[in-house]
């Protein structure tokens, strides 16, 4: 019964120590000037809080299967009363590395779990959000399309 009752405890450390290893949530924040965004100016008016030096196109994280990965928006101009909703991830090219086509968000935010991909898979991915200026919908939706790469 003693021999039992250990053997059960240490399978249960065992699978919570594989379950909890190695799994981060990385938060990505589209800061959007939401005062002038256009679909024309969108690269110029957006960014991801990376160094001027690299584009939106070339903005990447790096992540690995069992991570979280959460997209959210806020305004860089008028962060008390505009609003940026992220409304889905879509899968553009590359590793599927979400194991679907697209994740749709919920409130303006969209959170998926990396559940595919090989050491160095790259998914190429559009992010689509809407703005609202004052609680009134600015010109439709927008897109930017940064990437993921599986930590090689």
């Amino acid at each position: 019964m003693k021999a039992k009752s250990i053997l059960l405890m240490v399978s249960a450390l065992v699978a919570f120590n594989f379950l909890s290893y190695g799994q981060v949530t990385h938060t990505i924040i589209l800061h959007v000037d939401t005062g002038v965004i256009q679909n024309s100016n969108v690269d110029q008016v957006c960014n991801f809080g990376q160094d001027a030096s690299i584009s939106n196109r070339n903005y990447s994280i790096v992540v690995e299967v069992g991570d979280i990965v959460k997209w959210i928006g806020v305004s860089s101009s008028s962060p008390n009363t505009d609003q940026v909703e992220i409304t889905s991830i879509n899968h553009e090219g590359g590793a599927r590395v979400f194991g679907k086509n697209v994740l749709n968000g919920t409130k303006g935010v969209v959170v998926g779990t990396v559940t595919d991909g090989k050491k160095g898979n790259e998914e190429k991915y559009k992010i689509s959000f809407k703005v609202k200026n004052n609680g009134t919908n600015r010109n439709g939706t927008f897109s930017i399309d940064p990437k993921i790469i599986i930590k090689p």
